[in-house]
């Protein structure tokens, strides 16, 4: 028998005087199956080249821009500020803090509200009543006994210093005690009495907070 091979697809042999043809599929197969992992290689190798430049230019972003790492960072608080707690006696600056003496009328002119009002028994004079009077003023408290004859503050807490009052009373207070600016300072004025108070407190040497407790019977 007379075997040989034409093109790829199929075998031809001669049996006698016949013409055998014979398809070539194992050979197919076989090269179907190589054709398919070259490409499948192929596509590794292209997929790992294209990687690799990508982290090599994150690499090169990190190095030469170091600010985007310290972004992630967050940054760190500021140590908390020690605090000071003192006490001075001072007659003057406790029984008087604001330089003069404040009425329910003078701040109602400046602008202050009348935020409550509370009838009150006079412990001292039977059958009068007072009043209890709250007033607000940009930002600032003050409560009032108010007696026929007159006005006695009896509270007040003051954060906003810019109204003409607030000026005197940071001036006086500022006399009175040089404040760290490297601390909190906690200031308790009194009286030789202790009868009133001052309570302030300065925040790095700035004045942020008075509260004036004077006695009232």
């Amino acid at each position: 028998m007379l075997c040989f091979r034409w093109a790829t697809c199929y075998d031809f042999a001669y049996r006698g005087n016949h013409l055998l043809v014979r398809p070539m599929l194992a050979s197919l197969l076989s090269s179907a199956k190589a054709a398919f992992s070259t490409a499948f290689y192929a596509a590794l190798l292209l997929s790992a080249c294209s990687s690799a430049p990508a982290e090599a230019e994150t690499g090169k972003e990190v190095a030469h821009n170091p600010t985007a790492v310290r972004r992630a960072v967050s940054p760190a608080t500021p140590a908390t500020l020690p605090t000071r707690t003192l006490r001075i006696t001072n007659d003057t600056l406790a029984g008087d803090p604001f330089g003069q003496e404040l009425t329910v009328e003078q701040l109602v002119e400046a602008g202050a509200r009348v935020a409550a009002r509370k009838p009150f028994q006079n412990r001292h004079v039977p059958g009068q009543t007072d009043t209890i009077v709250v007033l607000r003023h940009q930002g600032n408290v003050f409560e009032f006994y108010r007696t026929p004859e007159k006005d006695l503050l009896q509270d007040a807490s003051v954060t906003n210093f810019q109204p003409a009052y607030g000026q005197r009373l940071k001036r006086r207070l500022q006399k009175a005690h040089r404040a760290s600016r490297q601390s909190i300072d906690k200031v308790r004025i009194g009286d030789t009495e202790r009868a009133n108070y001052v309570s302030v407190t300065f925040q790095q040497g700035c004045l942020s907070a008075v509260h004036v407790e004077p006695y009232v019977d």
